[in-house]
Parts: C-alpha cells; sequence; structure tokens
C-alpha cells in the first residue's frame, strides 16, 4: 500500500476536488459514451482536464481549461471533447456505439496514426 503525503492542507483540499471532478467528468463522458473507454486526469491547481480515449491513443487527447467555466458549461465542453476525438478518427458518437478503435492503423507502439495531429 503506498502513502500519499501533502504538504498542506490546502494541497490536501485541492486533491481532492481534482478526484471529484475527475470522477464527475469520467461519468459524464460514460452517460454519453458508454461502451467507449476514457481516460481522465484533472489538476485543479493547473486549471486542466486531459481527456483521452486509450483505445485511440496512450499518449495524446484533448485538454480542457477549468477556470473560466461554470460546471455546467465544463460539463457540456467535456461531452464536445470526448465526441471530437471520436469524430477524428471516423468513430461513432451514437449513444451505446462501440467498436471501430481495431480497424485504425497503428504504428509500432500501438498509437493509431495521426493521433498526433488529430488526423
Amino acid at each position: 500500500m503506498s502513502v500519499v503525503t501533502f504538504s498542506t492542507p490546502d494541497e490536501a483540499r485541492q486533491a481532492l476536488e481534482s478526484d471529484k471532478l475527475c470522477k464527475e467528468i469520467g461519468a459524464e463522458l460514460i452517460k454519453h459514451y458508454p461502451n467507449r473507454k476514457w481516460f481522465v486526469e484533472v489538476s485543479v491547481r493547473g486549471g486542466v482536464a486531459q481527456i483521452q480515449s486509450p483505445a485511440i491513443s496512450q499518449q495524446y487527447g484533448y485538454s480542457i481549461h477549468l477556470n473560466d467555466k461554470t460546471h455546467d458549461q465544463l460539463m457540456r465542453a467535456v461531452v464536445r471533447a470526448g465526441g471530437q476525438l471520436l469524430e477524428m478518427f471516423k468513430l461513432s458518437r451514437e449513444h451505446g456505439a462501440s467498436g471501430g478503435e481495431e480497424l485504425l492503423h497503428r504504428d509500432s507502439r500501438g498509437e493509431v496514426i495521426g493521433a498526433d495531429t488529430g488526423l
């Protein structure tokens, strides 16, 4: 078991806020695109959320700035970002759609070719 140590109460608060927001973003993506796999990382301190579809790329994704959005605006941006990631690679955005990732051309590392440019 690993132990996480925080230097200040503010760091602990930010970690809890980041974790909570990460779960909310993940739940929103799963609600709209339930049969897709998602990876979400949030830094409240950094003011950014990173969304990736590991079936497309383990390295590239979509960044959303947090600081200039209400919660509702953020959730709309999350749904839009998830949909744009799927659309870039001609994968269906339809609710309940799945598959297609296995047909994408990949490089020797397993990354989808064009994931770095969104093509």
